[in-house]
């Protein structure tokens, strides 16, 4: 026999399973490679290194923006009226959050906005989390008390339908923006009027975030919670 050590360790194997003292939980498993072993620790009994992805309600795609401005993330153009950026100043998590500064008026623009369509544009079926379900938005304001935002938010589907709500206080924890600190955004899903807008939350495109009048505030940590 080419190996016959191989012979010991499937005995000692064996004897484990017939109830006798043998240490097997951690002995070495061996893999053959042409005709070269190498040796790798593992338990008998494999378990997953990887951690399970967070879900609600089985749907796990929650993260809707985090650190990229890659190829998920547009925003307008004109820039006479609205600057999306990057900024390493202060974010609520890792090291980049979004920095959006607009003036609607000022810059004679008709709409300007962002959009994000998260999990790579992939069609986002949140139909079954509708109810439970809440979009997450951190803020940041650096100078003003912001008791609102003028935003208008949607969710577009597929077939290019758009279900818009206005941004409410009533979102905001603690009802203000209070300066140099994070404060969170909880928008239920179940405000978004798919029916009235014939949209469809089985194929979600992507989230949009349209500005208006003007403002200037760090978002971060944009992503779907369980709604309390």
């Amino acid at each position: 026999m080419k190996y016959p050590f191989l012979m010991g360790i499937l005995l000692c194997a064996a004897a484990s399973a017939s109830g006798q003292n043998t240490a097997v939980d951690n002995m070495d498993t061996v893999q053959i490679t042409g005709n070269k072993l190498r040796f790798k620790k593992q338990q008998l009994y494999d378990e997953s290194n990887g951690s399970v992805p967070a879900q609600i309600g089985g749907f796990s795609a929650l993260g809707v923006f985090d650190e990229s401005m890659g190829s998920e993330v547009w925003f307008s153009k004109e820039k006479a009226c609205v600057s999306v950026s990057k900024s390493d100043r202060l974010p609520y998590t890792g090291q980049f959050c979004l920095h959006a500064q607009w003036d609607k008026i000022a810059g004679g623009c008709k709409w300007i906005g962002m959009g994000i369509g998260w999990d790579n544009w992939q069609p986002k079926d949140i139909s079954s989390i509708v109810d439970s379900a809440a979009i997450q938005i951190m803020l940041r304001s650096e100078t003003d008390t912001l008791k609102t935002l003028p935003l208008a938010l949607a969710l577009e589907d597929y077939t290019g339908a758009q279900c818009f709500i206005g941004f409410s206080p009533r979102y905001l924890m603690g009802n203000k923006i209070m300066p140099g600190g994070w404060t969170a955004a909880i928008i239920p899903l179940s405000e978004f009027p798919f029916e009235r807008f014939n949209a469809s939350a089985a194929m979600i495109k992507q989230f949009i975030i349209q500005f208006e009048a003007d403002g200037n505030v760090y978002m971060d940590d944009i992503r779907l919670i369980r709604k309390k």
